[in-house]
């Protein structure tokens, strides 16, 4: 692909990169709740428990929002691909099992996040609904996800080709999005809890702490993420690696490191700073640039499966 070309599909990818950002926020918010809540029981600190329940009803809303682009995305898929359709109705299928982990995610984690005050006095059994959800998120993630690839691959390769391409990236990119799902709802957490400073009146240490709490959340598994890049570099075959750098990906690749590495530096400087809120303003230009990189990470996984 020419220089033009692969920024016409990075330009493409821009939108359903931010739903599919808000998705994935859905699916890690659950697990940043109740990993609040956890640090609340264990470190006798009560602001951890508040934060989990701003992130939880943040992630009421997204999953909300989640619901409805899956439905969207299934009547797409309805409409132009009834093979492919019939596959998510085939019991035992990938995608059929995938849909059944989501399923559970979703009523699991819509019961985590509208019973927060109503099982106050029964953490545990609050907890387990949220492990549960998170769970299912990642199973789903885990399944899915080699899924697709084998699905795509299965288009232009034989059985046996499609297999070993399948193999080669399922585990780096299964890991590298159950990352980034909890990248992306600490992220968007951090936002979160900043618009809803005047709304939810916690007073300024909390929010000075919750913004310094979601900015470190946000950045550890960013970083877990930018090492899957290469995990998932030298998994590819020696042809494909000396391809990928003669070529404009090289760039893209560059780029959505950069960025992501961008990303990681902001949430440090919010996370060590002792009055965060001074500069709200990075934690919206994080998103903003978490955003573009994950339209440049779905341009590559676009472009592994044309060359692969």
């Amino acid at each position: 692909m020419s220089i033009q070309e692969t920024l016409t599909l990075v330009a493409y990818m821009l939108a359903p990169a931010f739903f599919s950002l808000l998705g994935m926020a859905a699916l890690g918010s659950t697990a940043i709740a109740v990993l609040a809540e956890f640090s609340a029981k264990t470190r006798k600190k009560i602001l951890f428990d508040k934060f989990g329940q701003q992130i939880a009803r943040m992630g009421l809303i997204l999953t909300i929002a989640l619901i409805l682009i899956y439905g969207a995305s299934l009547g797409i898929v309805m409409t132009k691909f009834p093979d492919l359709f019939q596959v998510y109705l085939t019991p035992g299928s990938a995608f059929f099992n995938g849909t059944v982990a989501f399923a559970v995610f979703v009523v699991a984690g819509l019961l985590y996040c509208t019973t927060w005050k109503k099982l106050r006095d029964a953490k545990a059994a609050h907890m387990a609904l949220g492990l549960i959800a998170t769970f299912a998120a990642v199973i789903g993630l885990a399944i899915v996800i080699p899924a697709k690839l084998a699905l795509n691959f299965s288009q232009t390769e034989t059985t046996g080709d499609a297999l070993s391409n399948t193999l080669v990236l399922a585990q780096p990119m299964s890991v590298m999005y159950v990352l980034l799902v909890l990248s992306a709802a600490a992220a968007l957490g951090l936002v979160y809890v900043i618009v809803r400073r005047n709304k939810d009146d916690y007073g300024r240490d909390y929010y000075n702490f919750a913004v310094r709490l979601a900015a470190r959340w946000a950045m550890l598994p960013m970083i877990g993420f930018l090492a899957c890049q290469g995990w998932l570099y030298s998994r590819l075959p020696a042809d494909i690696q000396t391809l990928i750098l003669g070529t404009p990906l090289a760039y893209v690749w560059t780029g959505l490191t950069i960025l992501g590495a961008f990303c990681c530096f902001i949430w440090l400087f919010l996370g060590r700073n002792e009055s965060p809120l001074r500069f709200k303003g990075l934690a919206f230009l994080a998103v903003a640039l978490f955003w573009v990189m994950h339209a440049l990470n779905a341009a590559l996984f676009v472009n592994f499966i044309s060359m692969l």
